[in-house]
């Protein structure tokens, strides 16, 4: 959720802004609404309030990769620069960070409460970025695929919006190709497995396959978390102490575990296959849920999140009509007030 802008002058802060996500068929209602606000007159109105609350520094609009990828993904460059463009101009080029960098801070949080410790100083809304890439990996990880020079960094934090536009329309058509080609055979192998698994377990109690996933998520990522240790301040390093003490709680109480994990459940115990948009939905609804104080998104995901109490244990509205967000955002704007 937003935290509110400190003022070191000693003056009573503003109020923190509402941070929103727009699920990719809302931004394709709004995109249409900017370029014929006569025949979408509704979403129109929704834009007006989304461009005046952002220009009053009221909300902020982040982006998720899901986002980007399906924008990036479309292949009429008309309708792409439609959606690029309005989302860049609304978002401003704010994302919110991908799994990695949101686990490496939730799962310090877990170990040092574990310990006794508080959590680590960070900045207000480190969970957004201004540089699109960021919603998929950081910049100065070693897992970024290409070089950016500080330099460079620089300039897209001064301009976050023209980078991501530039991005998401003048990609090589050749690369932008073979992008979404490995996203969706990635995807299918992903989803094959998920499938064998779901069918292995499909005999198992919910409180039974709960633990299974559970311990999946720790095997899957534990080379990841190992690496979090040495920089969490912990009174120790050793890995088997810190995991034995602590496996069940980073699962429990890392957000972005739990939200992956109680949506997978409720996703798997639905009669239908699951298809690769299912964890394009998943990856996004892991990254906001937790982050956001309104979600507006499709039916099925916001429905799996509110039957899992998602919303209520994060304090988070979801809304699955565009045209109800005004309402919602001055009844959470009135409230903070």
């Amino acid at each position: 959720m937003a935290e509110p802008d400190i003022d070191l002058a000693g003056r009573t802060p503003a109020p923190a802004p509402t941070i929103v996500y727009l699920d990719q068929n809302k931004w394709i209602d709004l995109a249409r609404a900017v370029k014929d606000p006569d025949r979408y007159p509704e979403h129109y109105a929704v834009l007006e309030t989304l461009v005046e609350g952002s220009k009053a520094g009221r909300l902020i609009v982040p982006l998720t990769q899901t986002n980007i990828y399906e924008t990036h993904k479309t292949s009429d460059p008309g309708r792409r620069h439609d959606l690029a463009f309005t989302q860049a101009s609304l978002s401003q080029g704010r994302v919110f960070r991908g799994r990695h960098k949101r686990l490496e801070v939730e799962a310090t949080d877990v170990m040092r409460r574990a310990y006794g410790l508080e959590p680590l100083p960070r900045a207000a809304n480190w969970f957004i970025s201004k540089v699109f890439f960021e919603a998929t990996v950081e910049w100065e990880s070693d897992r970024l695929a290409v070089t950016v020079s500080p330099r460079l960094f620089e300039a897209m934090q001064n301009d976050p919006p023209r980078f991501l536009y530039d991005y998401l329309m003048n990609t090589p058509e050749p690369v932008r190709v073979a992008a979404v080609k490995r996203f969706s055979e990635d995807s299918e192998k992903l989803r094959q497995r998920v499938e064998a698994r779901r069918a292995r377990d499909a005999n198992e109690p919910l409180s039974m396959r709960r633990r299974i996933y559970s311990a999946n998520l720790m095997v899957d990522d534990l080379e990841m978390l190992s690496r979090f240790i040495p920089r969490a301040g912990l009174p120790t390093t050793n890995e088997n102490e810190i995991f034995s003490k602590c496996a069940r709680k980073l699962i429990n109480e890392s957000p972005s575990y739990l939200i992956e994990r109680e949506l997978t459940l409720k996703l798997e115990a639905q009669p239908r296959p699951i298809a690769e948009n299912d964890f394009r939905d998943m990856q996004a609804f892991c990254a906001v849920i937790a982050y956001a104080d309104i979600v507006v998104a499709e039916n099925q995901f916001s429905n799996l999140a509110q039957q899992a109490g998602l919303d209520k244990i994060f304090k988070t509205r979801v809304i699955t009509r565009l045209a109800a967000f005004p309402a919602e955002f001055e009844s959470s704007t009135a409230q903070v007030a």
